[in-house]
């Protein structure tokens, strides 16, 4: 009963919040990106979607997403023109005339150069900082980048390493987005308070409440002001599903992405047109620390048998009866680490293409052995089998149960169906006699939990910030600070390492022989594709990435996304990506 008044009461004070807020403006959208808090609404620090759709709002690129004959289109944004160079390794941008913060002061092309030194630059040491690498002069952080920048002709030039036929993409990431400098501090608390929290974008912060809301109101300064219609946006920070449900259904929020699978069949019935899968190129994933011993009591494996335990931990499950009873939002089985509709630049959809290896073949085909079981299932008993864990029962039987795998445990973020999954994940191993112990956390505390590599396993997804399968290849890089299974990195804070796996992620146990360092066996294959000018060259060497990647055993790709979200039908002109991308500038509700 107690639970029940604190839900309600719960709810009452988030509806009380949205009064508060609404009654600002006279059109004011309320909005729900699941997740709660932002670890950080810094552009160079933010690492997560749901940040990065709070921190559009207030900034903006020499790129962006305009509406061109009713087509959200890529186009110039801060930037009135471009030119690429012939050999596609210069992009000089000419800045619009006039520019402003939103404070009023006086925006410099040479601002831009600032905030992308800062930004790529090891001192920070950002998530995203590797994203600079494209630019001729990055040096692992150290700079500078090669940028010439003339203030008084409002020109800024960029030499890359090699063509990137991405690279005006990224100049629409939030990563490459400006900043005042001179007021950015390296921890992000600049982003927690309105009156710093200066940028060039369509909105300005008014309002920073942790696990409340985080408030927007139009900026008068912003180039295109004369188009925006909105008096602000309300971002409302919570991680109840519940709740944020009911505040769509009470029309106090316009747009939520953080729904409950289980009321999906209830709300296309109740609310015709207002859930939407929408396209998502993106991968939900288990990730394993490298750096977690796996072996039983009875024998020290070894870490390259290690990686075959994982990927066998990851083979056990039933991605298809996942997608059809546990997410329902018409995501499809993952067969690899790379989504389907992922472009290399050569092929549009490498799920597709020649070169691709598949690791789940047999996900919801039953095994000739026991039908009870589907195929894939069956080669990851074997494989555990084989490897010398301690068993009782049979496959033929239907009763194998390992007796001695270790207890693992698993965090995760309560948004969407992230529960349901975990659960689901945790019961199939359970049949087998293999205990994984889940733990929510709110998505803010486990990011720091990741960075710091005190994590021995979590749920994790990644969606395409750009669509090219070098964005994919690049989290797992030494350098990533989204690497979190600790390929190629250092123990971090983790303690309950043993003498084989405390030097897990920087020995030479990688590769498809199992005998080169991650550097060696990933990083210089993602420094090739970056430096290649040749389509095919780029294409083989990504699909060598990704076999690479999914021979540690570090990932266990579950499902290939859709985004599930809901809008209000007098919402009109809000640009929805692919990449998730949540763009309000020039939305109206009617």
């Amino acid at each position: 009963m107690k639970k029940v008044f604190a839900l309600l009461l719960a709810i009452t004070m988030l509806f009380g919040c949205f009064s508060m807020a609404s009654a600002e403006g006279t059109k004011v959208a309320s909005v729900f990106y699941g997740g709660g808090t932002p670890l950080s609404i810094d552009p160079a620090l933010n690492s997560a979607s749901s940040g990065s759709n709070v921190l559009k709002l207030a900034h903006a690129g020499l790129m962006g997403w305009q509406w061109v004959d009713g087509v959200a289109t890529l186009s110039p944004e801060l930037a009135e023109s471009y030119e690429i160079s012939e050999d596609k390794l210069t992009y000089t941008f000419t800045l619009r005339e006039g520019l402003k913060w939103s404070d009023g002061s006086d925006f410099k092309a040479s601002e831009i150069k600032a905030s992308w030194d800062r930004a790529a630059s090891a001192e920070l040491g950002a998530d995203y900082g590797y994203m600079f690498e494209y630019i001729d002069g990055y040096n692992k952080g150290a700079g500078p980048l090669n940028i010439v920048v003339d203030d008084e002709a409002r020109t800024l030039s960029v030499t890359l390493n090699a063509p990137a036929d991405f690279f005006l993409e990224l100049c629409a990431f939030p990563t490459y987005y400006p900043v005042k400098t001179e007021i950015a501090d390296a921890e992000g608390i600049w982003a927690t308070n309105p009156e710093t929290y200066i940028g060039m974008g369509a909105f300005r912060m008014t309002k920073y409440a942790v696990d409340d809301v985080i408030a927007f109101e139009r900026n008068p300064y912003y180039w295109n002001a004369d188009a925006v219609v909105l008096d602000g946006v309300n971002c409302y920070l919570s991680e109840d599903n519940v709740a944020i449900l009911t505040a769509y259904e009470n029309d106090t929020a316009q747009f939520i992405n953080a729904i409950d699978p289980q009321e999906y069949e209830r709300l296309y019935a109740t609310y015709p047109g207002e859930l939407v899968m929408g396209p998502y190129i993106g991968t939900w994933y288990v990730l394993f620390n490298v750096h977690k011993d796996l072996s039983p009591s009875t024998k020290q494996l070894t870490v390259q048998e290690m990686s075959q335990a994982r990927y066998a931990l990851g083979l056990m499950i039933n991605r298809q009866d996942l997608v059809d009873y546990v997410t329902m939002g018409g995501q499809a089985p993952a067969t690899g680490f790379f989504p389907a509709g992922l472009s290399d630049g050569l092929n549009e959809d490498v799920r597709a293409a020649e070169g691709y290896g598949t690791w789940y073949t047999g996900t919801a085909t039953p095994s000739d052995v026991n039908p009870d079981y589907t195929a894939d299932c069956v080669e990851a008993l074997n494989i555990l089998i084989g490897l010398g864990y301690p068993y009782t029962g049979s496959i033929e039987g239907g009763d194998i149960v390992f007796t001695d795998f270790p207890t693992i445990e698993f965090a995760f973020n309560n948004s969407g169906a992230n529960a349901a999954i975990m659960q689901y994940v945790q019961e199939t191993w359970n049949q087998f006699g293999i205990t994984g112990v889940i733990n929510q956390e709110a998505w803010a505390t486990l990011q720091v939990k990741l960075k710091e590599g005190d994590a021995e396993s979590a749920r994790m997804g990644w969606i395409a910030d750009f669509n090219h399968t070098i964005n994919f290849i690049d989290i797992f890089l030494s350098s990533s600070g989204n690497n979190y299974p600790r390929l190629g990195r250092d123990l971090g804070t983790y303690t309950r390492s043993t003498e084989t796996t405390a030097d897990a992620g920087v020995g030479a146990y990688w590769g498809l022989e199992g005998t080169q360092t991650w550097a060696e066996a990933y990083d210089a294959l993602a420094s090739q594709i970056k430096v290649s000018n040749d389509p095919a060259e780029k294409s083989a060497l990504s699909a060598q990435c990704e076999q690479v990647l999914m021979s540690s055993g570090a990932v266990a790709p579950m499902y290939f996304y859709t985004n599930p979200y809901m809008l209000k039908p007098n919402v009109e002109n809000l640009i929805m990506l692919s990449t998730g991308d949540v763009i309000w500038t020039y939305a109206d509700i009617k």
